[in-house]
Formats: structure tokens, sequence, C-alpha cells
């Protein structure tokens, strides 16, 4: 391989993100052990409930982790694009460093859809590869230009939030002309209005629902397969998710403007670091408080306010920018000389240790491992995501006492690079 294409040497690694991402991977686990855990997991009331404890544990866990460690990861992905790119038009290599930025996309594509079809298909990583590919086009953009393209895309999704409120206007309104009918003189659309209306916003009662009462979702790995090819499209031309398009290519495109910042190599070059991370903090989470308690506890009223909902628009993202902020001034101002390398190892190793996450999560709750689909509660499942942080703690740091990558970053690396030879 040419001495020029060598992929990063581990002195050249920027120790911040290591440990954000570390943070990361562990803290996505809170919310993805629960697609293993129960049929229905988004659900307010239907598995995994047996007690308060159960329902306010649900809240701590949405309130400070759903979707915020997504976004944390997403934000890196973003800087880590930028980071990839300067370095390979460092070494002068012209548009070998677009095939190999390309290359690199292509393989995380690949290994992305094995996970989704064969291991989990809830994969997020060939979501990223075509984000990564829709943001080549960004890196020559000025900052002023990259702006103005986030303010066109959260105007889009701002839009989108509008629309639905109507919506939910003309249906709470339809519903509530429907019940001023007699329900002998009703038509079969103003009953069918009342009847979606109520079963959608009724008050529900909870239970726990017994395992033989709900079938275990891949009880064979075969089964799984199945499953997994009905759930994951790529095979049908659908090769992203659209719903969170363009929220993740925003907190990436927000992550491409931090980097150039510098405040991932050294905070202060904000003057007011400090005050913008906490107001950023405290602004999200409050919006995240608001967010989680109508959707944990009162998710039986429907949102009818544009206000209201524009607040629920971006309450994951504001939030998973406020960890960011925090974690990175935390750990350069007080942890940097310390390391804290167990965490920053699980970040060197982050694609591993995601797969990873899904192989175990898969051996525990699936039908194929020891079979304990639905039968934890929420508060349960707790100490299972604490004994599968340990487990990859230990794992990844006696692996790279013996090895300079995580596998699977090696495997990648090596399909990047393999190629370009002398």
């Amino acid at each position: 391989m040419d001495n020029q294409l060598q992929p990063t040497v581990l002195s050249e690694r920027i120790s911040s993100l290591d440990f954000l991402r570390g943070i990361a991977i562990l803290g996505i686990l809170f919310i993805n052990i629960e697609n293993f855990a129960y049929e229905s997991p988004w659900s307010s009331w239907k598995c995994g409930y047996e007690s308060a404890i159960d329902f306010n544990t649900r809240f701590w866990v949405y309130f400070l982790t759903q979707g915020k460690f997504y976004n944390m990861f997403a934000m890196l992905f973003g800087v880590g694009f930028v980071i990839f790119l300067e370095r390979l038009e460092a070494k002068n290599i012209g548009l070998k460093a677009m095939d190999i930025y390309g290359r690199r996309l292509f393989w995380l594509f690949i290994i992305g859809v094995i996970h989704a079809y064969f291991i989990w298909d809830g994969d997020v990583l060939y979501h990223y590869s075509i984000c990564g590919l829709l943001l080549i086009p960004f890196r020559s953009f000025k900052t002023k230009s990259i702006i103005l393209v986030l303010l066109l895309l959260v105007s889009i999704i701002i839009f989108k939030a509008y629309t639905t409120t109507l919506n939910s206007q003309k249906k709470q309104n339809d519903y509530l002309a429907a019940l001023q009918i007699k329900e002998s003189q009703r038509t079969e659309e103003q009953a069918k209005t009342i009847s979606e209306w109520k079963k959608r916003f009724a008050v529900k009662s909870t239970k726990k629902v017994e395992k033989e009462e709900v079938e275990n979702p891949k009880p064979t790995y075969f089964e799984g397969l199945k499953k997994s090819f009905e759930h994951a499209k790529v095979h049908e031309g659908e090769l992203y998710y659209q719903s969170i398009l363009f929220p993740t290519l925003i907190i990436m495109l927000l992550g491409m403007m931090l980097y150039r910042t510098g405040i991932f190599v050294d905070y202060s070059v904000w003057k007011n670091y400090w005050l913008i991370s906490i107001l950023v903090l405290a602004i999200a989470l409050i919006i995240n408080y608001y967010r989680y308690y109508h959707w944990t506890f009162e998710d039986q009223k429907p949102v009818v306010s544009f206000w209201e909902n524009l607040l629920y628009t971006f309450p994951r993202e504001t939030l998973g920018v406020g960890y960011v902020l925090i974690l990175n001034g935390i750990y350069q101002r007080f942890l940097k000389n310390i390391k804290l390398k167990i965490i920053s190892n699980i970040g060197r190793t982050a694609l591993s240790n995601y797969i990873f996450q899904s192989i175990i999560a898969g051996i525990i709750f699936y039908g194929y491992g020891f079979g304990q689909f639905n039968q934890f509660s929420r508060f349960e499942l707790i100490p299972i995501v604490i004994i599968i942080w340990v487990i990859q703690i230990l794992l990844t740091t006696v692996w790279l006492r013996f090895h300079k990558h995580g596998p699977l970053e090696w495997l990648w690396r090596k399909l990047t690079y393999s190629s370009f030879n002398n």
C-alpha cells in the first residue's frame, strides 16, 4: 500500500472524540435493547409495565436517552467526515481522496446491510452511509452557506409539523362534530371517525403481558431472517430511513460546523463555551422533559396546538447537541489527563461494539438464544444494560492489549484501503 494512503494511526486521533463516541455507543443501548425485549417498545402501556416504577423508568430513560445518543453518534459521524477528508487532502493524492472516501462509505453500507438482515433489523449504519454521501457537496461550503442549508432543512421539518397539527385539528373537529349527531343517524364514516379517535386517545389500562400471550418475533434464527427481510427493505430499493433523513443530515452538518470552530481540540476557543453549553443543555432538558412526560403519562391527550407540536419537533437533536457540548468540555477540562481509557476504548472500537450489542441482545431475548423476550419489566432492563456494558468494557480492554483496532474496524480499514497499491 502507498505510504500516503495509510489509515489514521492512534497518535493522530482526537481523544475527546473517542470519549464522546464511547459515551454514545454505551448510551444508545438504553433504547436499542427495548427493540429486542418487547413487541411494542414505543408503546406507553403495552409491554414491560408492572408497577409505577416501570412508568417512571420509561420516563427517565426516554427523557434522558431516547434519540439523544443516536444524535450524538450522528454528529460525531459528521465530524469524522470532515476529519477523514481533511487528512486525505493533506496527503495531496487528488481524486484518490474521494475514491477512498467513497469506498469507506460503500463498505459501511455493506456492513450495515449485513447487520440489518442477519443480526438486527434496526441497523443505522447503512442509513449513515447514505447520509455520508449526501454530505460530500457540503465539504467545500462556507459556514454561512451551511447555515442557510440548515435553515432550509429545519424549515421543511417545521412545515411538516405545521401540516401534522392541521391534520390533528381536523380529525379532532371531525370527531367532535360526529359526537353531536345521534348514534342512529351517524354515517359509516362518522362512526369510523369516532372509533378511530377513541382507539387512539382512550386511556389504556396496563398489565403484564405474559410470555405465552406474545409470540417471540425470532423463535429460531431462520425465522428471524424472514422477519428481517420483511422489515429491512434494502432489497426493495429503500436505502435509508425517510422519516429521519433530514434530522440526521441536520445533526451531521452541525457536527461539521462545530468541528470547524476547533472546540473538539480546544474548547476554550469559544470565549463563552460553558455559558453556551449549559444554556443549550438546560433548554434541551426542559423541552425533553415536557415532550417525554406527555409521551409517557399523557399519551392519551392529543397534540393539537402548533406551538406545542413545534416544541416537540427537535427534542432529541437539541439534547444530543447539549450532551456533546457539555461532555466535550468536561472531558477536556477535568478528564483528559485521566484519559478514561475504558470509555475511550469503546469509542475507538465503536463499530465493533455497536454490532456486538446487537449480537448479545439477540442471544438474550430471541428464541435462538435464551428466549427472554417480554420477560423483563422496564426497570429490570436497566441492570441488563449495565451487565452488557461491563462485558463490552472488559472484552474491549483485553482486545486492545493485543490489537491496535477493533475487529470490524480492522476489516473496514482493510476493505477501504486494500486495493490502493503502489
